[in-house]
């Protein structure tokens, strides 16, 4: 099997964004409970009650304001725009953020913070499969808009208990503060750990298990959502310092 074609397919494999909507969910019940012009949450109750808000606050200031500009500016005029397109608006930027960021972050962030993204993502991911065993749901949640948009109201409703407290985001934040120094494995050791999980997959789904176009993968849904969970489970069977640094690796900038 071809090592570099193992490391370029793992590597599309990566759920980066799709675990960020959750800071959507963390904040949006300000607009949906709190819509009273008199009752508008301030920046300290909501980096207050919701950790996660913490986090992003600490690691990119004007992003917060931008979430808090929009969830102050609906809770303002409820009626100017409708909540679905809030939910959307917010889980779109939440997206675009995490994708350009959560590979510079994990590069200066310790084991323990990588490996909890990679918990966190196994979590979020057999929450949706559980509930759509089609693969539907989490499909829409990863490629929103390829054949259907994410059902946020569901995803509230499936992530209600789900731990938002000192999450993922709030390790990555908090050890980034600490300026822990990394001891980086040597690449050809992280890309022969990924060659065995690729082994793996393809003894699992067969050879094709993996398709770059989202509108073909959109065809099987369920094996999109799940090659993904698989490659997340295997990761973490490694020893952790390893774990850690092939989460690094597959979710590094382009």
């Amino acid at each position: 099997m071809e090592s570099f074609k193992t490391d370029i397919d793992i590597k599309k494999l990566v759920i980066a964004i799709v675990v960020m909507a959750v800071v959507f969910i963390a904040g949006y019940g300000f607009i949906e409970d709190k819509s009273k012009k008199d009752d508008i949450p301030t920046k300290e109750k909501i980096l207050e009650t919701y950790p996660i808000f913490e986090a992003i606050n600490k690691l990119a200031p004007e992003k917060f304001e931008e979430f808090y500009e929009m969830i102050s500016s609906a809770s303002n005029d409820p009626g100017k725009i409708t909540k679905k397109e809030i939910e959307l608006k917010a889980f779109s930027l939440t997206r675009a953020w995490f994708d350009n960021n959560i590979g510079r972050l994990l590069k200066i962030s310790s084991d323990e913070a990588a490996n909890e993204f990679g918990k966190h993502t196994v979590n979020f991911i057999s929450t949706t499969i559980n509930s759509d065993p089609t693969g539907l749901y989490c499909f829409n949640m990863l490629y929103p808009g390829v054949i259907g948009t994410p059902d946020i109201s569901r995803f509230n409703r499936d992530f209600k208990d789900f731990p938002f407290k000192r999450n993922y985001l709030n390790s990555i934040a908090d050890s980034i503060e600490k300026n822990i120094e990394i001891d980086r494995l040597p690449v050809e050791q992280v890309l022969e750990a990924i060659s065995k999980i690729n082994d793996k997959l393809v003894e699992k789904y067969g050879e094709n298990y993996y398709v770059e176009d989202p509108r073909e993968s959109a065809k099987k849904p369920s094996l999109e959502c799940n090659t993904r969970l698989d490659t997340y489970k295997y990761i973490l069977e490694l020893e952790p310092h390893l774990s850690a640094e092939v989460i690094r690796y597959i979710n590094s900038p382009e």
